[in-house]
């Protein structure tokens, strides 16, 4: 991996000013706590800020930053760090209650519209707009982005995203005497197959039920497949495509996945590539800064990257961000947008990524520069990512209230077939049940 800066501790001054000045400016002319004008110096009282976050590679750099943060500005952050699954529910309850308990919430792009709709999390814009000079929000990525807006209001800040792509080893594929990456999802399971032998293994899925967790992943072969979420706003999550789609995902599964893959979930994914039991897989583009990890991986300089492979209906990458968001009942906003707009500037998501593994930027100034790109030089890494994110429809899954529910369900459903349901009957009962979701 090439080094990119010629003195790391001169592009740390550097960012240090820079970060004096975004913060400065974040805090000028905003408003105090209690909704009034700030009065000068207010940015350094003492205040401390409680953020919910993700247990999560882009979480422990910014946690490791903390202190730079509260010298320039006299808030404290503390962290509540906890797994997808747990940081959900947790929050949730305390959104739903109108708690004080968290100042920032990290939360998934899914629940934009539920959240906001229910008046459970601030919107931005007025902030935003007061202090767009420094935050540059149209540097984000847009798709990234929009996934926090609804009824055209801003509700969170994208602090990392991803896609889906196919991720192999290419030591393995060129031992089977396989020359290239399967470009359809008919080749994929064939190669799976063809690989599955000798103590190893095809292809790593997500297998653990949830909307988040192997819907997620099987979504992209349901939309492959031609499915549809909604026809005139009902759903349709029983047709032929989609049972189609269900019997080829547990296909690959059962036949050539390692055991226990009914469930597993992206870090047990992530775990067998970098372990080099399998594969392929298809999961976050994010994982390659792991598989490429020395310090982790047995496969480093072995992982290829392609798109995921195409079905009747084309190809269907994911598209995934987890934003921070303000709690309606905080009564520290003014300080906890301080906190995001610092957290997801691009002097952060670039020093973060330089100086640490994330390749999870939601800026398009990070991804276009040189110094990212010379160390994130996995061969064709990059540009799969950002194609993959270019071509991903933001409706992957679909943005709507009753969503959670709806993606549960289909998670139980597909879960049952991966221990020998029949995928009609499955999803049948899904059918029925996510009926009732929309009455």
């Amino acid at each position: 991996m090439s080094k990119t800066w010629k003195s790391k501790s001169a592009f740390a001054l550097s960012g240090m000013m820079v970060m004096s000045g975004l913060l400065a400016a974040c805090s000028a002319g905003g408003q105090s706590e209690g909704g009034g004008a700030a009065k000068e110096g207010e940015a350094k009282q003492a205040v401390t800020i409680t953020a919910a976050m993700q247990q999560h590679t882009a979480v422990d750099a910014i946690k490791a930053m903390l202190p730079d943060f509260e010298k320039q500005t006299g808030i404290k952050v503390k962290f509540d760090i906890l797994p997808q699954e747990e940081l959900h529910s947790k929050t949730e309850l305390a959104l739903a209650s109108n708690s004080d308990q968290y100042d920032v919430v990290m939360m998934d792009m899914m629940f934009t519209t539920q959240y906001a709709k229910a008046g459970w999390v601030a919107p931005l814009d007025d902030m935003i707009a007061k202090n767009e000079a420094t935050v540059q929000s149209k540097d984000f990525l847009e798709g990234f982005l929009n996934a926090f807006k609804t009824d055209n209001k801003t509700y969170g800040l994208p602090f990392y995203g991803e896609s889906t792509m196919l991720m192999y080893n290419k030591e393995m594929f060129e031992k089977a005497g396989i020359t290239k990456p399967p470009g359809t999802i008919d080749e994929l399971v064939t190669t799976a197959k063809a690989l599955t032998k000798d103590g190893k293994y095809g292809i790593a899925l997500r297998g653990m039920r949830g909307e988040g967790m192997n819907i997620y992943v099987w979504a992209g072969f349901y939309n492959a497949f031609g499915g549809k979420w909604l026809v005139d706003g009902k759903p349709v999550v029983n047709s032929p495509e989609a049972i189609k789609a269900t019997e080829v995902y547990a296909e690959l599964l059962k036949n050539s996945a390692p055991p226990g893959a009914s469930n597993f979930s992206w870090d047990q994914v992530q775990l067998a590539v970098q372990q080099g039991t399998v594969a392929m897989a298809i999961d976050a583009t994010n994982f390659a800064s792991r598989l490429e990890s020395p310090e982790n991986s047995k496969v480093v300089g072995k992982i290829g990257y392609a798109p995921v492979p195409s079905g009747p209906a084309g190809s269907s990458p994911s598209v995934y961000t987890a934003g921070l968001v303000i709690p309606k009942g905080s009564k520290h906003q003014e300080a906890a947008f301080q906190f995001m707009s610092w957290a997801t500037s691009k002097e952060i998501q670039l020093k973060t990524a330089i100086d640490g593994m994330r390749g999870d930027a939601t800026r398009k100034s990070v991804w276009e520069d040189q110094s990212f790109r010379n160390k994130y030089n996995y061969p064709g890494w990059i540009d799969v990512t950002v194609q993959s994110m270019d071509k991903a429809n933001p409706d992957y899954r679909p943005r709507i209230k009753e969503w959670k529910r709806m993606g549960d369900r289909l998670g139980i459903a597909v879960s049952e077939v991966l221990v020998n349901r029949n995928a009609k009957e499955a999803l049948d009962a899904a059918q029925k049940d996510i009926e009732q979701y929309f009455k």
